[in-house]
């Protein structure tokens, strides 16, 4: 009788376990499901965030090539601007010097002075293609013989214009177009004539520069009819 009593509380622990089994079971799959629930919305979610992130860098790409052509656009209309002043001072210093009367007047885009006409080029060309752009209008590169004339050509805006000054071999020596050597001159410095070309800088002074240099603009000169 004993044993018998012993072993009927053996007989019932499958059974609790069994039914621990099916009471935590559909725990189990809901834990699972919304276990794989959550990583699909985080994957879902870095998906988005990934998008989100290309879209901020591109805007910032857009924005950064906005702000470069708008600094552009600021530095051109500043540089087209100084050579309207420059242009429109020159042009008040030749009627100034009055000496127009006896003369005919100068073509278009072109500046009367003591017995010359001046072209003022808006594009930047090297010197070799500056002296065939001039050659082509009847003039050359621009030759200064006074002070006068020095003040008169100067830019005032912030330009290098190629003069007709160029070192000559196998001597070294600094002649104009025409053969002749200077007789005026305006040298910054000693260091200033190192190259072989010469332009007119702010304010006339002169610097010398590489031939072909191609982001100076030029002076055409030729006599004025009188």
């Amino acid at each position: 009788m004993s044993m018998e009593g012993k072993s009927s509380p053996m007989l019932g622990e499958p059974g609790r376990r069994d039914k621990k089994l099916l009471q935590d079971g559909p725990w189990r799959f809901f834990s699972l499901v919304m276990t794989l629930m959550l990583l699909l919305l985080a994957l879902n979610l870095g998906v988005v965030l990934a998008e989100v992130l290309q879209f901020f860098n591109q805007m910032q790409e857009e924005l950064k090539q906005l702000d470069i052509k708008f600094v552009q656009g600021l530095a051109d209309a500043g540089h087209k601007r100084d050579i309207m002043w420059g242009e429109v001072f020159r042009q008040v210093e030749a009627v100034r010097a009055g000496n127009e009367s006896s003369c005919e007047p100068c073509l278009e885009n072109w500046m009367a002075f003591q017995g010359s006409c001046y072209q003022f080029s808006t594009q930047p060309l090297d010197w070799f293609k500056a002296k065939d752009d001039c050659a082509e209008k009847d003039a050359h590169l621009v030759i200064i013989n006074s002070q006068a004339e020095q003040k008169f050509l100067s830019p005032k805006e912030d330009v290098g214009y190629w003069i007709g000054l160029r070192k000559q071999y196998p001597k070294g020596i600094y002649k104009w177009q025409d053969g002749s050597v200077p007789t005026f001159d305006n040298w910054t410095n000693t260091e200033s004539f190192y190259y072989d070309c010469v332009i007119l800088w702010k304010f006339g002074s002169w610097f010398s520069s590489t031939c072909s240099a191609y982001w100076y603009h030029w002076i055409c000169e030729k006599p004025q009819i009188c």
